[in-house]
């Protein structure tokens, strides 16, 4: 069982040997995509992983905190992971069962593109904008959508572990359904948060989150142990 819970979280005993990952199927929904990967180990676990993402607007590379040239130099994605872990049960013949053990891991993440890295005593802090949803019951009121809102929220990551600015957790996301609630969003990559002897550094990215959202939606209509079994079947 611990084996089982250590893929979950990309550990891999070093007795398990990793086959190759087929990808079952890709959705396009407007600007976002989602891809599904199915791979087996050697010791009886099926994995599925559905990953969907969009691209960052245009916005995003404009204005003079977006000087680094190294982040002029690749656009972002906004991601979400849903990784449905499976102990293969021996009745299932090698097979997918819909009752067989599982585990469920679901992260939001940042795909920067630029391979920088920080040293341990360095922190990034990760801001937050959203810009709430306007439903459209107030648009048609006296007060014409003036109560949308931004709400903002922040984090840091580091404290004693290096950090891969390339694609890293942004696990502020899913406050209070932060994703589904809102049109639009600003992310603000302040790094290092504190340091006297370089320079601190600031990307900036915005999200148009429409089609996103319906991204998001698919994902956890189909990473469940039923669907898991119906999308193998069809791959087979």
């Amino acid at each position: 069982m611990k084996a089982f819970a250590a893929l979950l979280f990309g550990v891999l005993p070093a007795m398990t040997t990793l086959l190759m990952a087929a990808e079952i199927k890709t959705i396009t929904i407007g600007e976002a995509e989602i891809v599904y990967d199915y791979e087996t180990t050697e010791s009886g676990v099926a994995i599925l992983t559905l990953i969907g993402f969009v691209p960052e607007t245009n916005d995003s590379l404009r204005g003079l905190k977006n000087s680094d040239p190294r982040r002029l130099g690749k656009l972002g994605q906004l991601m979400y992971q849903c990784k449905l872990v499976i102990s293969l049960s021996d009745k299932s013949g090698g097979g997918v069962d819909a009752k067989d053990p599982v585990l469920v891991s679901k992260n939001y993440g940042l795909f920067t593109g630029v391979d920088v890295s920080l040293a341990a005593h360095e922190r990034v802090g990760i801001q937050v904008q959203a810009l709430q949803a306007v439903d459209d019951a107030s648009l048609f009121s006296e007060t014409l959508g003036e109560k949308q809102a931004q709400t903002g929220v922040w984090e840091t990551l580091g404290d004693g572990s290096p950090i891969d600015l390339k694609q890293f957790n942004v696990n502020l996301l899913k406050a209070d359904d932060l994703i589904h609630k809102s049109e639009s969003v600003d992310i603000a990559i302040r790094f290092p948060v504190f340091q006297l002897e370089k320079p601190v550094r600031q990307w900036t990215y915005n999200f148009a989150l429409a089609d996103f959202k319906q991204a998001v939606r698919r994902i956890d209509e189909d990473c469940v142990p039923a669907k898991f079994v119906e999308l193998i079947k069809q791959d087979s």
